[in-house]
């Protein structure tokens, strides 16, 4: 399996507006025919064989020509995967689609209600796989969510309390901290399955919350595996959307 890691940032347009998010939130989509999609995306295929592409936002299901793309990686045989917030917005656009594909969901306590959200999970269509479920630990209220999620699908092991990187104001560093002392309670270990991701053995929310970890200066952790295609398909090596040298500008790392 490649440990090379792709994604494409469909479009910046979302339809929520999440304190935390890095998305830039903008309004204008770059304007691509469907020829110059086509290209791109059997591009992809060539280029990272094998590889499953990452597709994001904003809100994917947003984009005009979501239809088309999904085709056409069908078409050209890429594997493929989106992330959508899973509001009803996004659902109904899923809903028109009849070409099989697979999304992981990111829900955002902030921006939509439970009694909004549960009903949409029974509207997810056939030709809809369903990958990982990640609930964004905003604060208490986001176990509620996780628990409600975990009854109403059963047995479906692939979902999991996500913590949010606080690598700006800090206006998300309490939620953080919360978060990581939660993870240490075993009584809650047994009800909730806390991301898994590590980096050199840690839980990386343990080190974007640790201020000695530093890794500003140092080589890049994903040079050479990491490609970012924007909306507008120029490429960047970086989780903060730009171009490195192979040294890492930052203080944390989004994907560690």
């Amino acid at each position: 399996m490649s440990d090379k890691i792709v994604e494409w940032e469909l479009t910046m347009k979302c339809n929520f507006d999440c304190s935390y998010c890095t998305n830039l939130n903008q309004n204008v989509l770059p304007i691509l025919d469907r020829d110059e999609i086509k290209t791109f995306i059997k591009m992809l295929g060539e280029t990272y064989p094998g590889v499953e592409i990452f597709l994001f936002g904003g809100e994917p299901f947003l984009h005009p020509d979501i239809e088309f793309i999904i085709k056409t990686f069908n078409e050209y045989k890429v594997p493929f995967v989106i992330q959508t917030n899973y509001s009803n917005k996004s659902v109904v656009v899923m809903n028109r689609i009849t070409e099989p594909f697979k999304i992981n969901i990111s829900i955002h306590p902030t921006e939509i209600s439970l009694k909004k959200l549960m009903p949409l999970f029974s509207k997810r269509p056939d030709n809809v796989e369903l990958g990982i479920i990640d609930v964004m630990y905003t604060g208490t209220e986001a176990i509620k969510y996780y628990l409600d999620i975990k009854k109403e699908l059963d047995d479906y092991m692939h979902i999991y309390l996500t913590p949010i990187a606080d690598f700006g104001d800090g206006e998300s560093t309490a939620a953080l901290l919360e978060y990581n002392s939660l993870r240490e309670r075993k009584g809650l270990s047994k009800l909730i399955r806390f991301e898994r991701a590590k980096f050199n053995g840690e839980y990386r929310s343990k080190l974007w919350a640790d201020p000695n970890f530093i890794i500003k200066n140092k080589p890049c952790l994903y040079n050479d595996r990491y490609f970012l295609y924007s909306a507008d398909l120029s490429l960047n090596n970086c989780c903060y959307r730009e171009i490195h040298d192979g040294m890492c500008r930052h203080d944390k790392c989004f994907l560690m």
